[in-house]
């Protein structure tokens, strides 16, 4: 799954929005400040896929192109129809949802780092229809072997990835040693299942207040496996003026063989996972308890207790391995907001490591606000988004992030800052450079070289370097700072690179002249 290019007539910001991807890299980040419509775009993805799964027109006119299964898909939507090429074959709408399963991507995996009703909405459909399969009392397991097609990433989805790969240590050593190296999990202790009565009353087990099908299965495993089950009437509150009571059934899970014998009827980590996610789909988990040992720590440790980064990319980098081999479009909304900087930093390489890049399966959408996040990447596995008066525009920069560095990425086109320093510093510099410009004219007082040389010595202090001995680069500095096209705060795109130009110029004439007096 490939997208190469989109045009949106009208979405939100998006107007004769266009966008070009380059379908030779497995990800593209976008970067942008807020109000750019990077978020927008995303959405604009799981509308369209979400539609065409359901057969259903779309909320905007828009004209996508994209590689699935070596196949070359264009979809047009205009004025409430629909437009179909495969491998520039016109195709009719009856024949493309005949084959949807061939032209559309297996999974759409959304996943955003805050709470978003607005996006979490869009999945409903989806939920539903998985859910009315779910509760069916003749189901197998074998029936619903895949994940819906829209798939939309909740925080509890993080135990049932933790769940799923000590269930299949065997097949899950990769995963295990990640847990190990990266997040410091060492083992799991135990587990807690929290149900609580759903707001339906099932004609199944009554256990479960009526819940059947898959779900009933599942849970008919996890209470003959569980130790006392045990029913309780809590309070809880509604608002800060209001409470009220709810009757739940705890399950106690008291070890990790017990958790491989619930495990044993799935034949994958990804049936199981299936089998707890209905518990959620139906509205009978409360919560889900997990003690795990962890690295450096005494005693069990609640898995809610790890800190929102340590579950944050572990719910990713997990569902992604139930993902990884089939024709995939990941959309991810600043998975990285939680993340410390060294994984940070190593964020795209976990990805890589998870997915299998050498079959063009699977294609990864990501906004970031963060340098060290694109510090491995090419330009064209980068589109800046630009808000140029309520026009949105997605370009590819003119320069590689990869070499740049931290400090460089921020101060380039790609973040457009004018400087790393704080504004403090930034000041000082400033005052630095108009009193070397009064200097070099001989226009200095004797006041001014008192405060010239005490700003010397603080910039010094700072560790950062100054100019005095460097004569040629004093120069340089003395040209520059002359210039307005270095007196602003805030820098375009363009900007920055007329402030190149300049420099570069300013470096040749000063070159010129120090070769003449030679």
């Amino acid at each position: 799954m490939r997208i190469d290019y989109v045009n949106i007539t009208e979405f939100k910001n998006l107007k004769e929005f266009e966008i070009n991807l380059d379908e030779n890299f497995m990800e593209t980040v976008l970067l942008g400040q807020n109000a750019t419509g990077k978020s927008n775009f995303i959405e604009s993805l799981v509308l369209i896929f979400k539609y065409l799964d359901l057969e259903k027109p779309c909320d905007f006119d828009y004209k996508i192109k994209y590689k699935c299964r070596d196949r070359n898909i264009v979809v047009e939507f205009t004025s409430g129809k629909y437009i179909f090429l495969v491998d520039e074959k016109k195709t009719n709408s009856a024949e493309f949802n005949r084959n949807k399963n061939e032209y559309l991507p297996k999974y759409v995996f959304t996943y955003y780092s805050g709470t978003s009703n607005r996006l979490n909405e869009h999945f409903d459909q989806h939920q539903k229809r998985f859910y009315d399969i779910i509760i069916q009392h003749d189901v197998e397991h074998s029936e619903i072997d895949n994940l819906r097609r829209l798939f939309y990433v909740q925080t509890v989805h993080s135990y049932f990835v933790l769940l799923a790969y000590f269930s299949f240590e065997e097949q899950e050593k990769e995963s295990i040693e990640f847990l190990k190296t990266v997040l410091g999990i060492e083992d799991l202790e135990s587990i807690l299942f929290v149900l609580h009565k759903p707001g339906w009353n099932g004609k199944g087990d009554v256990r479960f207040w009526g819940a059947d099908g898959i779900v009933k299965k599942f849970l008919e495993q996890v209470w003959d496996l569980s130790i006392a089950p045990i029913y309780d009437v809590v309070t809880i509150p509604i608002n800060f003026r209001k409470t009220t009571k709810q009757r739940r059934l705890y399950l106690y899970i008291s070890n990790k063989e017990k958790l491989k014998k619930l495990a044993k009827i799935y034949d994958s980590n990804t049936g199981f996972f299936k089998a707890l996610e209905s518990t959620y789909i139906s509205d009978l988990i409360e919560e889900v308890k997990v003690k795990v040992k962890k690295k450096n720590v005494n005693g069990e440790l609640s898995f809610k207790e790890l800190s929102e980064g340590e579950q944050q990319l572990l719910t990713v980098i997990g569902l992604l391995k139930f993902t990884k081999d089939e024709e995939s479009l990941i959309l991810l909304d600043e998975p990285d907001t939680h993340l410390n900087p060294v994984w940070k930093w190593s964020y795209l390489q976990y990805l890589k490591d998870v997915i299998n890049t050498e079959k063009d399966a699977t294609q990864i959408i990501l906004n970031t606000h963060d340098p060290l996040v694109i510090g491995s990447l090419v330009k064209e596995q980068v589109r800046m988004f630009i808000n140029n008066n309520g026009k949105i525009t997605a370009i590819k920069p003119d320069i590689d992030p990869k070499g740049l560095g931290v400090a460089g990425i921020l101060t380039s086109e790609l973040f457009g800052l004018p400087t790393t320093l704080d504004e403090e510093t930034s000041s000082v510099l400033h005052r630095r450079n108009e009193l070397l410009i009064k200097q070099e004219k001989g226009e200095l007082s004797a006041e001014e070289k008192t405060e010239l040389n005490k700003i010397f010595q603080n910039l010094n202090s700072l560790g950062i370097n100054t100019t005095d001995r460097d004569p040629l680069y004093q120069r340089f500095i003395v040209a520059i700072s002359e210039r307005d096209e270095f007196k602003k705060e805030k820098y375009t795109s363009e900007e920055l690179k007329e402030q190149n130009d300049i420099a570069l110029e300013t470096l040749d004439e000063i070159f010129k002249e120090q070769g003449k007096k030679k």
